[in-house]
């Protein structure tokens, strides 16, 4: 009986530990995807400040959930057999012209980067 009831707290223990991880993980894309949007909005709103500010937060909170769950690159990629790692590369490579056109002063082709880099990051997402 005793050992039935460790198990048991053993099991809820380690189930509880699992959900926090993948709420940790949700939080994170979460906070990232709501200032993408917000980058969006800023770009609409012609303020090139807001671009780099909304997207440089968005795009530490995606290396903070980066560096808490780290998944492998291939050497040699086939196309679509990694989907996640694929929608983190544009992602990033979105929110950098963003910030670059951004700094440019090119306020609608920073917009339009941070929306590509929002919908890659709704993909990476749907990908899991």
């Amino acid at each position: 009986m005793k050992k039935l009831f460790l198990y048991s707290v053993g099991a809820f223990i380690f189930l509880s530990g699992c959900s926090t991880t993948d709420y940790a993980r949700d939080e994170h894309e979460e906070t990232a995807l709501q200032e993408l949007e917000r980058a969006v909005r800023s770009a609409e709103k012609g303020d090139a400040a807001g671009i780099i500010s909304h997207t440089g937060i968005a795009k530490k909170h995606l290396i903070e959930e980066n560096k808490e769950h780290p998944y492998t690159h291939p050497f040699i990629s086939v196309y679509g057999q990694f989907p996640k790692a694929e929608h983190d590369i544009e992602m990033f490579e979105e929110m950098d012209k963003a910030i670059g056109e951004a700094k440019k002063g090119n306020l609608a082709k920073a917009g339009e980067a941070a929306r590509r880099a929002s919908m890659h990051l709704q993909q990476r997402a749907r990908s899991k």
